[in-house]
């Protein structure tokens, strides 16, 4: 009997914590490069977008707007400065979104007002404290974690003091600008997108290279 009681506790232990536990997502064109002081896990054509929470402690993720952009008759690259992103975990699944942008007046609009909404999937809004990530230097994105933890240790708006920063950091860029003819794109997402314009700006030795590969994967 007693075995038993202890069986029925553990169990609803269990499923305490269980049901607590949420998912963090993005919309399309949102990029982690770090979560809660860690390095966000990416490749050449895929980024981590989502991550789970399983408490109400503060949570801090670095983010990256990405949209391929009109310009007249051409097509580029935009890609946001870092964006902290601080707030409290939830039972509920939190989507952190960006508003599209399409052109170089959505663009002037987004650099002016860098802003990232946060909601849970029941459509409550969630508190957070945002800022831009200053990076400085050569390749900046290099130094992106220990830039990090240098503003944790701060305490500016969206620092978390308490967060480890030592893992291998993610490689950010700024705003690629087309150095070949027109650009055409028509994905149906943004990594799409992304990889029709670079692929339109590798030279032809490049591109069959590129072709061989994808065939053989």
């Amino acid at each position: 009997m007693k075995l038993s009681r202890i069986a029925l506790a553990s169990v609803a232990l269990f499923s305490s914590v269980s049901s607590f536990a949420g998912m963090v997502t993005s919309s399309p064109n949102i990029d982690f490069l770090a979560i809660d002081g860690q390095s966000a896990k990416k490749s050449l054509l895929k980024s981590q977008n989502s991550f789970s929470v399983n408490d109400t402690n503060p949570h801090q993720v670095v983010l990256r707007v990405s949209e391929i952009v009109k310009k007249g008759s051409d097509h580029t690259l935009f890609e946001s400065a870092p964006i902290i992103v601080t707030f409290n975990g939830t039972p509920d699944n939190i989507m952190l979104s960006a508003p599209r942008i399409r052109d170089e007046y959505d663009v002037r609009r987004f650099e002016k007002n860098p802003h990232i909404n946060v909601m849970t999937q029941s459509g409550e809004q969630v508190a957070s404290k945002q800022d831009i990530l200053a990076l400085q230097g050569f390749m900046p994105g290099l130094t992106l974690i220990d830039t990090l933890s240098e503003y944790n240790a701060s305490h500016k708006k969206a620092a978390v003091n308490g967060l480890v920063t030592t893992a291998v950091p993610a490689v950010v860029s700024s705003v690629a600008k087309a150095s070949k003819g027109k650009i055409t794109v028509q994905g149906q997402n943004i990594a799409e997108q992304q990889l029709q314009f670079w692929f339109q700006q590798a030279d032809k030795a490049t591109q069959e290279r590129f072709l061989k590969w994808a065939a053989k994967h």
